[in-house]
């Protein structure tokens, strides 16, 4: 079902879609529904597995060293937002260390996408650009947070133009043939 490159790029867009969904989704509804929220996340982080291997599938013929890199960065962001709760918001660190692994999941990819013919470089420089700022952000946060909170409303938006432009093109588009 899935052993074609541009079905593979497809599915992983819809899936990368229901994850920015998911997580729109929950942060509406955090204070009123936490349980709902809770389960939002959950559901999206699944997707985010399928996004993460599809990914790989994608991207291992470029350089499969660097794709186990971003999946495995992909995987342990997954699993490392370990005071979540059904009731309760997930902690502020454990979402910035959650950002560290995705950002380097999302820089790695960014750079795979540059050396490949897949997708046009340009989405490869956007990713690289988000995932830049989701590491950017994360340590800045840990290290002085007053300053993190106000660079935060400027680094976001760079990371969603690149993760969108990349779902979009995913889902539409899909990749170039080998």
């Amino acid at each position: 079902m899935l052993n074609d490159a541009c079905r593979q790029a497809r599915v992983a867009g819809a899936l990368w879609l229901v994850v920015i969904l998911a997580s729109v989704s929950s942060l509406a509804v955090q204070s009123t529904q936490p349980r709902i929220a809770f389960a939002a996340l959950e559901f999206g982080a699944v997707c985010y597995l399928g996004v993460t291997v599809l990914l790989y599938v994608l991207f291992k013929p470029v350089d499969g060293t660097l794709a186990l890199f971003a999946a495995a960065c992909g995987v342990i962001g997954l699993t490392s937002g370990g005071d979540t709760s059904p009731t309760h918001a997930p902690s502020e660190s454990a979402f910035l260390v959650e950002m560290v692994f995705f950002g380097f999941q999302i820089l790695t990819t960014g750079f795979l996408i540059t050396r490949s013919t897949l997708i046009p470089r340009v989405l490869g420089f956007l990713l690289m650009l988000g995932g830049a700022s989701y590491i950017i952000n994360s340590f800045t946060n840990f290290v002085a947070p007053d300053v993190g909170r106000h660079l935060m409303p400027f680094i976001v938006p760079i990371a969603i133009l690149g993760e969108g432009a990349l779902t979009l093109w995913l889902l539409v588009k899909g990749v170039k043939a080998p």
